[in-house]
């Protein structure tokens, strides 16, 4: 089974304190993702910041994505359906204290593919647990985005080299299985 895990499309980093408009155009493309994702059966999870005072992320960024905050709510356009998994995070990691490693168990999960913003903290971070944890990690290169571009350019590239994630593109992502 394959999990799409969606990471931070949220107004903080998309539109936001912390957004661009690479992250802003990419809309689409993930919503072509989500598209072929649905088609082919795939689990589709997003995962949110959720920030509640005294996580630890805050002392490096400052308040942002507080829980229950429109900054923390995930952007319109998405293709979100009420069948669809949300998690709220509050690190980098979308596995780290949350019920996600559970959900893929149970859902015999042994591919994930990790999609969203930031491609060099949050879908780092995301896929380095995935790796740990067994998981093949394929990530879709026109479904991520950094507030820089070379920030993004070295995401991928550490992703590649360290953990073997597949970086692929978009036109391939059906291909996955």
């Amino acid at each position: 089974m394959i999990a799409l895990i969606i990471v931070d499309m949220i107004h903080e980093f998309v539109d936001g304190k912390f957004g661009s408009k690479r992250a802003v155009s990419m809309v689409d493309n993930l919503n072509r993702l989500i598209s072929i994702g649905r088609e082919k059966g795939w689990l589709i999870v997003f995962a949110r910041d959720s920030h509640s005072e005294g996580d630890p992320e805050l002392k490096v960024w400052g308040p942002h994505a507080m829980k229950g905050s429109f900054s923390s709510e995930i952007v319109p356009g998405i293709q979100l359906r009420p069948e669809d998994i949300v998690i709220e995070k509050n690190s980098y990691d979308a596995f780290f204290k949350t019920d996600l490693e559970r959900i893929l168990s149970e859902k015999n999960v042994d591919k994930v593919i990790v999609a969203g913003v930031s491609t060099d903290i949050c879908v780092l971070h995301t896929v380095c647990h995935a790796f740990f944890l067994g998981y093949e990690t394929y990530v879709v290169e026109e479904c991520t985005e950094s507030m820089k571009e070379s920030n993004k350019e070295f995401g991928l590239k550490y992703m590649k080299t360290i953990y073997g994630t597949k970086i692929i593109g978009l036109e391939r992502a059906g291909e996955i299985g």
